[in-house]
């Protein structure tokens, strides 16, 4: 029975099961409040005019940059319907976060107790729950800002260019993106 308890519970199945907790949270969770208005219809609407980047009444939309719904675009080609697009976008995002955020805390720490606490506040965390459901921009941010952060840090710490070079793709992601961007800067 103790041989099946230390081989149940290794490292590599404790962030499995953490992962399809990860991903239960934020397929099967109900959230009543999400309603299409604002951004949301604007993300979808320029993505249908890709890539003139216009809203519904046809006027080039200059408040948001043009990355997250030329996404959108890509795989409604794949899915058929913009919604679902965008909701399997955020979906995909915040999974990427959730690997980023353990790779990076790994390479800092070296301690997976500590990388596996930072995981839970993460994945309980309501707002990115919420965030990984809609048809907003957030959860694309955060991994495009985890990605830009993790990358500079390997380059700090490994000096690699390599990573320096996969920072500053990611940061010009962001750039074209969203316009928070600019609180990057003074980590570089």
């Amino acid at each position: 029975m103790e041989n099946l308890k230390k081989g149940l519970f290794t490292h590599k199945n404790l962030l499995i099961i953490l992962f399809v907790v990860f991903l239960f949270l934020r397929l099967f969770t109900n959230s009543s409040h999400i309603l299409l208005g604002g951004d949301h219809i604007k993300y979808l609407a320029m993505s249908k005019h890709f890539p003139y980047h216009y809203t519904i009444n046809n006027q080039v939309d200059l408040t948001h940059p043009p990355l997250y719904p030329y996404v959108i675009y890509i795989f409604t080609l794949i899915f058929r319907q913009d919604h679902i697009a965008a909701i399997f976008v955020s979906l995909i995002s915040a999974s990427v976060t959730f690997f980023i955020i353990y790779r990076m805390i790994m390479m800092l720490t070296d301690n997976f107790y500590i990388t596996i606490s930072t995981l839970i506040f993460y994945t309980l965390s309501v707002e990115f729950i919420i965030s990984s459901k809609t048809t907003l921009k957030e959860s694309f941010v955060v991994m495009l800002t985890f990605l830009t952060i993790y990358y500079y840090t390997r380059t700090i710490k490994f000096r690699d260019n390599k990573s320096l070079m996969a920072a500053s793709l990611f940061g010009a992601l962001m750039a074209v993106t969203s316009d928070h961007v600019v609180l990057l800067f003074p980590v570089f």
